[in-house]
């Protein structure tokens, strides 16, 4: 019994003891935490759990992270270490904040909201030395400039609106209708049909400004109504839809008042009259001259139809216009069809016609111009001789695509005259070229499709081969740097249509729409290619291609056949 009163005397020492060691602790623990709030104006935030720092620290977060946080840099090296005060300053971040009701940041499925915190970073004078070391952006140099506006015309040629945008933006035209009409007037490279589009465009001031200065720019003093309207299409194809051609056509009847004031004094509405006279020449030119008509106006039919037409607005029964002008209209319209002036799209048209063949790809593109046009020989197999006057290619090159043809004589010496048989064509967005010289190859180059095939060829002499090269190289370029442009200012239009206002509680995760689909499109495609010997070709290679700021329309007449 003595022994357990002594035993139970030791545990009651022990326990006092160790109540009195707690005590101790916790007071000094409450001194020390007083001793730094004297020293500190708050207490530091309490550090992420370990779990959160790692995946702070790892690429992760980058691509949970919104776009739109996304942007902004993360301080994790400064909020993972004390930086010395001496040498460090602070500056404001973005910083994720860890839940406070669960730290595991997997548990959750977005991305816990952000806090501003103060990070710190390297002191003013190694900001001066950072400074100094970034170099000022590279100028572009003459060849990249005309690229670049080439591109501008090849975007205009296919939306004229998002070309004149970059026109404006990239500096080759004043953001001011009468230089833009001043440009579309009087530039190569640019889709006639697509300048009939944009100046007949509806309710729109600012279009109808750049119609007005565009018409003004055509010089139609002393010629008949249908002549100067003759001369005016020379300038852009008009539009199919019938509002945009009135709007045209009233446009025009107003500038040919204001050029002939005399001429328009004969006719009792004025330019209302000429307006309504060139809407006629206009259905005139359609009737006589579409396939799809059978039955064609007359003479007479013509002259009945605008009979008491020529009247003040406002009045029922008008006067009849001169008959002997009418008739004289009537002629020179069907003697003469009226027709748009030629460019770039007429040009490939015409190339289009004149080549045959199975799986031939649809060249005539508005933004797709003829860059040169050559002949080569056609190597099949470099390692391989062949005879030197086999497999003699005619071959196109676009600014988009390359075709190689077999051109077939037909006694002509232009191209007119002549229809070439398909034998390979390739697009250019993902290919590139090289030069070789092997054997009887001396001045060879290989094109390798975007789908790793290869087409060889040997040119007659070493200037032809500089020159074909640097064609071809500039055309990837351009296609390739078109891509570029495109995908960007795709992904712009997204994100300021998906863009969410800040107080929207963001989720974490990258913004996703699937219904925009960024087109990639097939890389190259290859016709079939029949398998013959070669040889050196000694026709002659012609240079067709402009390097200027235009986009090197061709204004000759393609004479090698």
């Amino acid at each position: 019994m003595n022994l357990f009163y002594a035993i139970l005397a030791i545990i009651s020492k022990i326990f006092n003891a160790l109540i009195r060691y707690a005590t101790s602790l916790s007071a000094q623990l409450r001194i020390d935490r007083a001793a730094r709030s004297t020293t500190l104006d708050r207490s530091p935030p309490s550090p992420a759990p370990p779990v959160l720092v790692n995946l702070q620290n790892s690429n992760m977060i980058d691509s949970l992270m919104s776009p739109r946080l996304g942007n902004r840099r993360f301080g994790a090296a400064a909020s993972r270490c004390a930086p010395a005060a001496a040498e460090l300053t602070s500056t404001e971040v973005w910083l994720p904040r860890p839940s406070l009701v669960n730290h595991n940041p997997a548990h959750s499925n977005s991305l816990p909201r952000l806090d501003k915190h103060r990070v710190h970073e390297r002191s003013e004078s190694s900001n001066g030395r950072k400074k100094s070391e970034v170099k000022p952006p590279r100028q572009m140099t003459d060849q990249e400039r005309k690229r670049q506006y080439r591109i501008a015309l090849n975007f205009f040629n296919k939306k004229p609106e998002r070309g004149v945008q970059l026109l404006t933006a990239w500096g080759f035209v004043k953001n001011s209708p009468d230089s833009l009409a001043s440009l579309l007037f009087g530039r190569r490279g640019l889709s006639k049909s697509m300048i009939g589009e944009y100046i007949g465009t509806l309710h729109s001031p600012y279009h109808s400004l750049v119609l007005k200065y565009f018409t003004a720019l055509i010089d139609i003093r002393g010629l008949e109504v249908d002549v100067a309207l003759r001369k005016a299409m020379q300038f852009f194809i008009l539009p199919k839809e019938a509002e945009k051609i009135d709007r045209i056509i009233q446009a025009f009847a107003l500038h040919y008042s204001k050029s002939n004031p005399k001429r328009t004094s004969h006719y009792r509405g004025g330019w209302d009259t000429i307006h309504l006279l060139s809407f006629a020449i206009i259905m005139l030119n359609t009737d006589l001259h579409s396939p799809n008509v059978k039955q064609r106006m007359t003479q007479a039919d013509f002259v009945k139809n605008l009979r008491g037409q020529d009247k003040i607005s406002g009045e029922k029964n008008g006067e009849d216009i001169d008959r002997k002008t009418l008739e004289g209209i009537y002629d020179r319209i069907k003697k003469d069809e009226l027709k748009a002036g030629d460019d770039h799209v007429a040009q490939v048209q015409r190339v289009d016609r004149a080549i045959v063949g199975k799986d031939k790809p649809r060249l005539t593109e508005t933004p797709r111009r003829l860059v040169c046009y050559c002949r080569l020989q056609q190597v099949s197999d470099p390692t391989k001789r062949q005879s030197s006057s086999a497999r003699e290619r005619d071959v196109f090159l676009f600014n988009d695509m390359i075709v190689v043809a077999k051109g077939v004589r037909r006694g002509s010496t232009s191209m007119a005259g002549c229809t070439y048989t398909l034998k390979q064509w390739t697009l250019l967005l993902g290919a590139h070229v090289t030069e070789f010289q092997r054997g009887q190859y001396e001045f060879g180059l290989t094109i390798t499709c975007p789908n790793k095939d290869k087409i060889h060829f040997n040119a007659r002499n070493f200037e032809d081969r500089c020159h074909f090269v640097a064609d071809v190289t500039e055309s990837i370029r351009e296609a390739t740097e078109m891509e570029q442009v495109r995908l960007e200012m795709e992904m712009e239009q997204h994100t300021t249509t998906t863009i969410r206002p800040d107080n929207q509680r963001d989720s974490g995760l990258p913004d996703m729409d699937e219904s925009m689909k960024l087109s990639n499109g097939s890389n190259s495609s290859a016709g079939s290619s029949n398998s013959s010997t070669n040889g050196v070709n000694n026709s002659s290679f012609r240079r067709l291609s402009f390097n200027s700021l235009d986009s090197g329309v061709v204004e000759e007449h393609l004479d090698a056949c």
